[in-house]
């Protein structure tokens, strides 16, 4: 199954905006939907399910969530 950007990062519990970080470094799968540079993304499920394991299994060091959450305030 594929997930749109915002699918992929409400699963994630993190912005639009990492997502496409996370695929743009490869830690998610994606397939452009037009040939175009700004096209919308569709990222596969099973990445998406493959980095949550990851990131349960290795969390991030306290310091680094304290950032991350502050960022993400408005």
């Amino acid at each position: 199954m594929l997930l749109t950007t915002r699918q992929a990062a409400a699963r994630l519990g993190v912005t639009p905006r990492q997502v496409r970080r996370y695929v743009s470094r490869g830690l998610l799968q994606a397939h452009p939907l037009g040939d175009y540079p700004t096209a919308p993304l569709a990222i596969t499920e099973e990445s998406v399910a493959h980095l949550v394991e990851v990131r349960a299994a290795h969390p991030l060091p306290r310091r680094q969530r304290t950032l991350v959450a502050q960022r993400s305030e408005p």
